[in-house]
Protein backbone atom coordinates (compact mmCIF):
# COMPACT_ATOMS: atom_id res chain seq x y z
CA UNK A 1 0.00 0.00 0.00
CA UNK A 2 1.00 3.66 -0.16
CA UNK A 3 2.02 5.61 2.50
CA UNK A 4 3.68 8.65 3.58
CA UNK A 5 6.47 9.98 5.54
CA UNK A 6 6.88 13.43 6.98
CA UNK A 7 10.37 14.55 7.83
CA UNK A 8 11.88 16.60 9.93
CA UNK A 9 11.92 19.98 8.09
CA UNK A 10 7.98 18.90 6.78
CA UNK A 11 9.19 17.30 3.54
CA UNK A 12 6.34 14.91 1.91
CA UNK A 13 7.77 11.26 0.44
CA UNK A 14 5.10 8.59 -0.35
CA UNK A 15 6.31 4.87 0.14
CA UNK A 16 4.85 1.42 -0.76
CA UNK A 17 4.77 -0.17 2.37
CA UNK A 18 2.94 -3.31 3.78
CA UNK A 19 -0.33 -4.01 4.83
CA UNK A 20 -0.29 -2.65 8.95
CA UNK A 21 -1.04 -5.88 11.03
CA UNK A 22 -3.48 -6.14 13.63
CA UNK A 23 -1.78 -7.24 16.44
CA UNK A 24 -3.95 -5.92 19.43
CA UNK A 25 -7.24 -7.94 19.62
CA UNK A 26 -9.30 -5.11 19.67
CA UNK A 27 -7.90 -3.61 16.82
CA UNK A 28 -9.98 -2.23 13.30
CA UNK A 29 -8.29 -2.01 10.04
CA UNK A 30 -9.28 0.20 8.48
CA UNK A 31 -9.50 1.38 4.62
CA UNK A 32 -9.05 5.22 4.49
CA UNK A 33 -11.27 7.38 2.66
CA UNK A 34 -10.33 10.50 4.47
CA UNK A 35 -7.37 11.74 6.89
CA UNK A 36 -7.22 14.80 9.24
CA UNK A 37 -4.06 16.84 10.07
CA UNK A 38 -3.01 18.45 13.21
CA UNK A 39 -0.33 20.73 14.43
CA UNK A 40 0.92 17.37 15.82
CA UNK A 41 1.80 15.38 12.24
CA UNK A 42 4.73 18.35 11.93
CA UNK A 43 6.02 18.56 15.19
CA UNK A 44 6.07 14.71 16.12
CA UNK A 45 8.68 13.94 13.25
CA UNK A 46 10.21 16.97 14.01
CA UNK A 47 11.05 16.10 17.79
CA UNK A 48 9.93 18.68 19.58
CA UNK A 49 7.30 17.23 21.40
CA UNK A 50 7.90 15.90 25.46
CA UNK A 51 5.70 13.20 25.71
CA UNK A 52 5.76 11.20 22.23
CA UNK A 53 9.14 10.47 20.45
CA UNK A 54 9.18 9.74 16.85
CA UNK A 55 9.30 5.76 15.69
CA UNK A 56 12.80 3.96 16.67
CA UNK A 57 12.46 2.27 12.87
CA UNK A 58 16.04 2.28 11.77
CA UNK A 59 14.47 4.35 8.48
CA UNK A 60 13.21 7.06 10.28
CA UNK A 61 15.55 9.30 8.52
CA UNK A 62 12.91 8.93 5.63
CA UNK A 63 10.18 10.64 8.04
CA UNK A 64 7.67 8.79 9.82
CA UNK A 65 4.31 8.46 9.07
CA UNK A 66 2.81 11.14 11.86
CA UNK A 67 -1.17 10.83 10.60
CA UNK A 68 -3.42 9.57 13.63
CA UNK A 69 -7.06 10.88 12.27
CA UNK A 70 -8.93 8.20 10.22
CA UNK A 71 -11.90 8.09 8.49
CA UNK A 72 -13.10 5.35 6.41
CA UNK A 73 -14.41 1.38 5.98
CA UNK A 74 -13.63 -1.22 8.21
CA UNK A 75 -11.44 -4.04 6.42
CA UNK A 76 -10.79 -6.65 8.81
CA UNK A 77 -11.50 -6.43 12.92
CA UNK A 78 -9.52 -8.32 15.83
CA UNK A 79 -10.65 -11.63 17.87
CA UNK A 80 -12.19 -9.03 20.45
CA UNK A 81 -14.11 -6.64 18.36
CA UNK A 82 -17.87 -6.96 18.85
CA UNK A 83 -19.09 -3.75 18.19
CA UNK A 84 -17.92 -3.29 14.28
CA UNK A 85 -17.98 -5.24 11.49
CA UNK A 86 -16.06 -5.50 8.16
CA UNK A 87 -17.71 -2.71 5.63
CA UNK A 88 -18.81 -0.58 8.86
CA UNK A 89 -18.24 3.41 8.10
CA UNK A 90 -16.00 4.50 10.89
CA UNK A 91 -13.40 7.08 12.09
CA UNK A 92 -11.31 6.87 14.76
CA UNK A 93 -7.95 8.03 16.78
CA UNK A 94 -4.60 5.87 15.47
CA UNK A 95 -2.29 5.58 18.53
CA UNK A 96 -0.11 9.11 18.54
CA UNK A 97 3.61 8.06 18.48
CA UNK A 98 3.45 4.35 16.73
CA UNK A 99 4.06 4.40 13.31
CA UNK A 100 2.57 0.99 12.49
CA UNK A 101 -0.76 1.79 11.13
CA UNK A 102 -0.69 5.72 11.06
CA UNK A 103 -2.84 7.46 8.94
CA UNK A 104 -1.26 8.81 6.00
CA UNK A 105 -1.59 5.93 4.25
CA UNK A 106 -4.05 3.76 2.42
CA UNK A 107 -5.23 1.56 5.61
CA UNK A 108 -4.85 2.43 8.97
CA UNK A 109 -5.23 0.84 12.31
CA UNK A 110 -7.17 2.06 15.22
CA UNK A 111 -8.74 0.12 18.29
CA UNK A 112 -12.24 -0.31 18.81
CA UNK A 113 -12.32 1.81 22.21
CA UNK A 114 -11.32 5.29 20.06
CA UNK A 115 -13.57 4.48 17.20
CA UNK A 116 -17.03 5.25 16.37
CA UNK A 117 -20.02 4.45 13.96
CA UNK A 118 -20.39 7.24 11.60
CA UNK A 119 -24.06 5.78 10.10
CA UNK A 120 -25.30 5.21 6.88
CA UNK A 121 -23.68 6.26 3.68
CA UNK A 122 -24.69 9.89 3.15
CA UNK A 123 -25.17 11.91 -0.32
CA UNK A 124 -23.11 12.45 -2.29
CA UNK A 125 -20.36 14.86 -1.01
CA UNK A 126 -21.43 18.57 -1.36
CA UNK A 127 -18.25 20.83 -2.73
CA UNK A 128 -15.95 21.62 -0.35
CA UNK A 129 -13.00 24.13 -0.20
CA UNK A 130 -9.46 23.23 -1.79
CA UNK A 131 -6.35 23.64 -0.18
CA UNK A 132 -4.39 24.05 -3.73
CA UNK A 133 -0.73 24.10 -4.01
CA UNK A 134 -0.08 27.88 -5.05
CA UNK A 135 -3.07 28.96 -2.78
CA UNK A 136 -1.45 30.99 0.50
CA UNK A 137 -3.60 30.34 3.37
CA UNK A 138 -7.73 28.95 4.20
CA UNK A 139 -9.73 30.20 7.21
CA UNK A 140 -13.67 29.82 8.10
CA UNK A 141 -14.38 33.07 5.97
CA UNK A 142 -13.67 30.44 3.25
CA UNK A 143 -16.17 27.89 4.16
CA UNK A 144 -19.82 28.40 4.87
CA UNK A 145 -20.59 25.95 6.71
CA UNK A 146 -19.99 22.57 7.61
CA UNK A 147 -23.53 20.68 6.76
CA UNK A 148 -26.81 19.76 8.43
CA UNK A 149 -26.41 16.31 9.93
CA UNK A 150 -29.81 15.68 10.97
CA UNK A 151 -31.09 12.66 13.64
CA UNK A 152 -30.26 8.99 12.07
CA UNK A 153 -28.33 10.74 9.41
CA UNK A 154 -24.68 9.46 7.90
CA UNK A 155 -21.56 11.82 8.29
CA UNK A 156 -19.24 12.06 5.28
CA UNK A 157 -15.57 10.88 5.38
CA UNK A 158 -14.26 14.35 5.16
CA UNK A 159 -16.11 15.73 7.94
CA UNK A 160 -15.23 12.60 10.19
CA UNK A 161 -11.62 13.33 9.79
CA UNK A 162 -11.97 16.16 11.44
CA UNK A 163 -13.57 14.71 15.34
CA UNK A 164 -11.05 11.87 16.52
CA UNK A 165 -7.94 13.40 17.60
CA UNK A 166 -9.37 16.95 18.53
CA UNK A 167 -12.58 16.16 19.62
CA UNK A 168 -11.19 13.33 22.01
CA UNK A 169 -8.85 15.91 23.23
CA UNK A 170 -11.38 18.72 24.37
CA UNK A 171 -13.17 16.02 26.36
CA UNK A 172 -10.38 15.10 28.22
CA UNK A 173 -9.37 18.69 28.97
CA UNK A 174 -13.44 19.38 30.40
CA UNK A 175 -13.95 16.05 31.70
CA UNK A 176 -10.64 14.09 32.45
CA UNK A 177 -8.62 17.43 33.66
CA UNK A 178 -11.13 20.18 34.18
CA UNK A 179 -14.32 18.42 35.12
CA UNK A 180 -16.40 20.81 34.35
CA UNK A 181 -19.41 18.40 34.92
CA UNK A 182 -19.12 14.61 36.45
CA UNK A 183 -20.46 14.01 32.63
CA UNK A 184 -22.63 15.03 30.24
CA UNK A 185 -25.43 13.22 32.45
CA UNK A 186 -25.14 15.64 34.55
CA UNK A 187 -25.65 19.17 32.77
CA UNK A 188 -25.32 22.08 35.02
CA UNK A 189 -28.29 23.65 36.34
CA UNK A 190 -29.07 27.36 35.34
CA UNK A 191 -30.63 30.25 33.96
CA UNK A 192 -30.38 33.06 31.17
CA UNK A 193 -27.97 35.39 32.77
CA UNK A 194 -29.71 38.15 31.77
CA UNK A 195 -33.03 37.23 32.80
CA UNK A 196 -33.62 39.29 35.71
CA UNK A 197 -35.94 37.35 37.40
CA UNK A 198 -33.36 34.15 37.56
CA UNK A 199 -30.86 36.70 39.20
CA UNK A 200 -30.46 33.91 41.87
CA UNK A 201 -30.03 31.37 39.80
CA UNK A 202 -26.49 32.86 38.52
CA UNK A 203 -24.78 31.60 41.38
CA UNK A 204 -25.00 27.90 39.67
CA UNK A 205 -23.17 29.18 36.36
CA UNK A 206 -19.52 28.12 36.23
CA UNK A 207 -17.78 30.24 33.39
CA UNK A 208 -15.02 28.93 31.37
CA UNK A 209 -12.20 30.34 29.49
CA UNK A 210 -11.14 28.47 26.30
CA UNK A 211 -8.55 30.15 24.85
CA UNK A 212 -7.41 29.40 21.00
CA UNK A 213 -11.57 28.51 20.63
CA UNK A 214 -11.14 28.83 16.61
CA UNK A 215 -8.99 25.83 16.07
CA UNK A 216 -10.30 22.33 16.46
CA UNK A 217 -10.02 21.24 19.91
CA UNK A 218 -10.98 24.93 21.38
CA UNK A 219 -14.57 24.63 18.85
CA UNK A 220 -15.20 21.32 20.27
CA UNK A 221 -14.45 22.40 23.55
CA UNK A 222 -17.25 25.12 22.84
CA UNK A 223 -19.66 22.95 21.73
CA UNK A 224 -18.93 20.11 24.58
CA UNK A 225 -19.42 23.19 26.76
CA UNK A 226 -22.94 24.20 25.33
CA UNK A 227 -24.32 20.19 25.43
CA UNK A 228 -23.35 20.25 29.48
CA UNK A 229 -24.90 23.57 30.06
CA UNK A 230 -21.71 25.50 31.18
CA UNK A 231 -21.93 29.42 30.99
CA UNK A 232 -20.58 31.58 30.20
CA UNK A 233 -18.34 30.25 27.79
CA UNK A 234 -16.06 32.98 27.43
CA UNK A 235 -13.45 32.56 24.17
CA UNK A 236 -10.39 33.98 22.76
CA UNK A 237 -9.78 33.64 19.26
CA UNK A 238 -8.58 36.15 16.63
CA UNK A 239 -9.67 35.53 12.68
CA UNK A 240 -11.99 32.67 13.42
CA UNK A 241 -13.88 34.96 15.92
CA UNK A 242 -17.10 34.99 13.55
CA UNK A 243 -17.31 30.74 13.38
CA UNK A 244 -16.40 30.70 17.25
CA UNK A 245 -19.37 33.36 17.66
CA UNK A 246 -21.95 30.93 15.77
CA UNK A 247 -21.21 28.21 18.18
CA UNK A 248 -21.99 30.25 21.29
CA UNK A 249 -25.30 31.02 23.20
CA UNK A 250 -24.70 34.90 23.84
CA UNK A 251 -28.01 34.66 25.66
CA UNK A 252 -26.33 32.51 28.32
CA UNK A 253 -23.54 35.45 28.69
CA UNK A 254 -21.59 33.18 25.63
CA UNK A 255 -18.67 35.99 24.00
CA UNK A 256 -15.58 35.80 22.34
CA UNK A 257 -12.54 38.22 22.99
CA UNK A 258 -9.74 38.97 20.32
CA UNK A 259 -6.64 37.93 21.50
CA UNK A 260 -5.05 40.14 18.23
CA UNK A 261 -5.73 43.55 20.68
CA UNK A 262 -3.39 42.54 22.95
CA UNK A 263 -2.68 40.97 26.79
CA UNK A 264 -4.33 43.51 28.65
CA UNK A 265 -7.93 44.03 26.41
CA UNK A 266 -7.75 40.16 26.34
CA UNK A 267 -7.71 40.62 30.39
CA UNK A 268 -9.98 43.24 30.75
CA UNK A 269 -12.68 41.26 27.85
CA UNK A 270 -12.63 38.11 30.15
CA UNK A 271 -13.02 40.37 33.33
CA UNK A 272 -16.24 41.97 31.99
CA UNK A 273 -17.65 38.42 30.69
CA UNK A 274 -17.16 37.16 33.75
CA UNK A 275 -19.77 40.08 35.58
CA UNK A 276 -17.71 39.70 39.20
CA UNK A 277 -18.03 36.04 39.08
CA UNK A 278 -14.92 34.26 40.08
CA UNK A 279 -13.17 31.97 37.27
CA UNK A 280 -11.92 28.13 38.13
CA UNK A 281 -11.48 26.95 35.13
CA UNK A 282 -9.62 27.84 31.87
CA UNK A 283 -9.21 25.31 28.88
CA UNK A 284 -5.54 26.11 27.29
CA UNK A 285 -5.88 25.11 23.68
CA UNK A 286 -3.23 27.14 22.52
CA UNK A 287 -0.43 26.82 24.98
CA UNK A 288 1.69 29.09 23.04
CA UNK A 289 2.39 33.04 22.50
CA UNK A 290 1.74 33.65 26.09
CA UNK A 291 -1.45 32.16 26.27
CA UNK A 292 -1.14 30.55 29.81
CA UNK A 293 0.44 33.69 31.14
CA UNK A 294 -2.74 36.17 30.05
CA UNK A 295 -4.76 33.07 31.61
CA UNK A 296 -3.10 32.87 34.98
CA UNK A 297 -3.72 36.91 35.34
CA UNK A 298 -7.93 35.76 35.69
CA UNK A 299 -8.07 32.48 37.57
CA UNK A 300 -8.32 32.76 40.65
CA UNK A 301 -6.56 31.04 43.57
CA UNK A 302 -7.36 27.01 43.86
CA UNK A 303 -8.58 27.48 39.96
CA UNK A 304 -7.54 25.07 37.23
CA UNK A 305 -5.61 25.65 33.73
CA UNK A 306 -5.44 22.87 31.62
CA UNK A 307 -3.11 23.46 28.13
CA UNK A 308 -2.86 20.95 25.61
CA UNK A 309 1.17 21.40 25.24
CA UNK A 310 2.91 19.51 28.19
CA UNK A 311 5.37 21.89 30.23
CA UNK A 312 5.10 23.20 33.60
CA UNK A 313 4.96 26.83 33.37
CA UNK A 314 6.66 28.39 36.26
CA UNK A 315 4.80 31.53 34.96
CA UNK A 316 1.78 30.15 36.55
CA UNK A 317 1.45 30.99 40.23
CA UNK A 318 1.73 28.14 42.26
CA UNK A 319 -1.82 28.84 44.04
CA UNK A 320 -3.19 27.90 40.51
CA UNK A 321 -3.39 24.49 39.47
CA UNK A 322 -1.67 23.32 36.14
CA UNK A 323 -2.47 20.02 34.01
CA UNK A 324 -1.68 19.11 30.38
CA UNK A 325 -4.50 17.21 27.86
CA UNK A 326 -3.12 14.93 26.31
CA UNK A 327 -4.70 12.39 24.03
CA UNK A 328 -1.78 9.19 24.65
CA UNK A 329 -3.33 9.20 28.10
CA UNK A 330 -6.55 6.82 26.24
CA UNK A 331 -3.46 4.04 25.59
CA UNK A 332 -1.10 4.60 28.27
CA UNK A 333 -0.58 5.38 31.60
CA UNK A 334 0.80 9.09 30.83
CA UNK A 335 1.67 9.96 34.24
CA UNK A 336 5.58 8.45 34.16
CA UNK A 337 6.18 11.64 32.34
CA UNK A 338 4.86 13.73 34.77
CA UNK A 339 8.03 14.09 36.55
CA UNK A 340 11.44 13.53 35.79
CA UNK A 341 14.98 14.95 36.65
CA UNK A 342 14.79 18.22 34.26
CA UNK A 343 11.09 18.75 34.17
CA UNK A 344 7.88 18.45 35.43
CA UNK A 345 4.52 18.16 33.23
CA UNK A 346 2.13 18.26 35.80
CA UNK A 347 -0.88 15.80 36.10
CA UNK A 348 -1.21 14.39 32.44
CA UNK A 349 -4.43 12.08 33.29
CA UNK A 350 -6.69 10.02 35.58
CA UNK A 351 -4.70 6.99 36.10
CA UNK A 352 -5.03 3.47 33.97
CA UNK A 353 -8.34 4.26 33.26
CA UNK A 354 -7.95 5.70 29.62
CA UNK A 355 -9.31 3.01 27.76
CA UNK A 356 -12.81 2.85 29.43
CA UNK A 357 -13.00 6.79 29.39
CA UNK A 358 -12.49 6.36 25.62
CA UNK A 359 -14.72 3.98 25.12
CA UNK A 360 -17.63 5.53 26.58
CA UNK A 361 -17.11 9.13 25.27
CA UNK A 362 -15.75 8.11 21.57
CA UNK A 363 -19.59 6.43 21.42
CA UNK A 364 -21.11 9.19 22.83
CA UNK A 365 -19.44 11.84 20.41
CA UNK A 366 -20.57 9.22 17.26
CA UNK A 367 -24.00 9.45 18.92
CA UNK A 368 -23.49 13.71 18.90
CA UNK A 369 -22.32 13.77 15.59
CA UNK A 370 -25.45 11.35 14.33
CA UNK A 371 -27.88 13.06 16.08
CA UNK A 372 -26.92 16.58 14.75
CA UNK A 373 -25.86 17.63 18.71
CA UNK A 374 -21.83 17.95 17.65
CA UNK A 375 -21.23 19.56 14.06
CA UNK A 376 -17.59 18.65 12.43
CA UNK A 377 -15.15 21.21 12.21
CA UNK A 378 -15.13 23.45 8.86
CA UNK A 379 -13.21 21.27 6.54
CA UNK A 380 -10.74 22.23 3.38
CA UNK A 381 -9.56 19.24 1.06
CA UNK A 382 -6.58 19.09 0.07
CA UNK A 383 -5.75 18.91 -3.41
CA UNK A 384 -3.71 15.75 -4.97
CA UNK A 385 -4.38 13.63 -2.30
CA UNK A 386 -1.42 12.32 -0.42
CA UNK A 387 0.58 14.54 -2.71
CA UNK A 388 -0.73 17.61 -1.34
CA UNK A 389 0.41 16.65 1.98
CA UNK A 390 3.35 18.49 2.51
CA UNK A 391 1.63 22.04 1.78
CA UNK A 392 -0.52 21.22 4.28
CA UNK A 393 1.60 20.77 6.79
CA UNK A 394 3.72 23.56 5.89
CA UNK A 395 0.62 25.95 6.10
CA UNK A 396 0.01 24.39 9.76
CA UNK A 397 3.61 24.29 10.73
CA UNK A 398 3.50 28.53 9.34
CA UNK A 399 -0.14 29.01 10.86
CA UNK A 400 -2.04 29.80 8.43
CA UNK A 401 -5.10 27.80 8.53
CA UNK A 402 -7.68 29.60 11.12
CA UNK A 403 -10.99 27.99 12.03
CA UNK A 404 -10.84 25.09 9.55
CA UNK A 405 -9.36 21.63 9.45
CA UNK A 406 -6.89 20.62 6.16
CA UNK A 407 -8.36 17.06 5.15
CA UNK A 408 -6.89 13.95 2.81
CA UNK A 409 -8.43 12.28 0.52
CA UNK A 410 -6.49 8.91 0.20
CA UNK A 411 -8.02 7.88 -2.90
CA UNK A 412 -7.06 11.36 -5.01
CA UNK A 413 -3.38 10.62 -4.62
CA UNK A 414 -2.29 10.09 -8.00
CA UNK A 415 -0.51 6.68 -7.90
CA UNK A 416 -3.30 5.46 -6.08
CA UNK A 417 -6.02 6.95 -9.24
CA UNK A 418 -3.65 5.28 -11.60
CA UNK A 419 -3.28 1.76 -10.01
CA UNK A 420 -7.24 1.71 -9.70
CA UNK A 421 -7.64 2.56 -13.51
CA UNK A 422 -5.48 -0.20 -14.15
CA UNK A 423 -6.93 -3.05 -12.19
CA UNK A 424 -10.00 -1.49 -13.79
CA UNK A 425 -8.69 -2.18 -17.40
CA UNK A 426 -7.38 -5.53 -16.51
CA UNK A 427 -10.39 -6.41 -15.07
CA UNK A 428 -12.66 -5.03 -18.41
CA UNK A 429 -10.00 -7.32 -20.24
CA UNK A 430 -10.48 -10.41 -18.55
CA UNK A 431 -14.30 -10.36 -18.49
CA UNK A 432 -13.70 -9.55 -22.46
CA UNK A 433 -11.90 -12.55 -23.49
Amino acid sequence: MLSARVSTDTRVTLHTVPLPTLCHPHALLVRVASCGTNPKDWKLPAGILQTIRPSSDPGFSDGMNSGDDVAGYVAAIGPRVTEFRVGDRVAGLHELGVEDGAAFAEYAVVMDWVAFHLGPDCAPPRPLPVLAPESDSAHAASVGGVGDFSAGGGIGFDEAATVPMACLMAVIGLFMMLRVTPGPWAPLEGHDADDEDNKADEGKQRPLVIYGAAGAVGAYAVQLAQLVNVHPVICVAGRGMEFVRSLLDEGKGDTVVDYRLGPDKVLQGIKDALKGRLLMDAFDATSENGSFINLSRVVAPGGHISLVLPAFRPEIPSFIRQSATMAGCLWKNMAVHAKSEKRTLGRLDAGQNGREFGLMYSRLVGLWLREGKLKPHPVVVVEGGLRGLEKALQDLRAGHASAVKYVVRIGETKEITEGEEELTIAWENTCLK
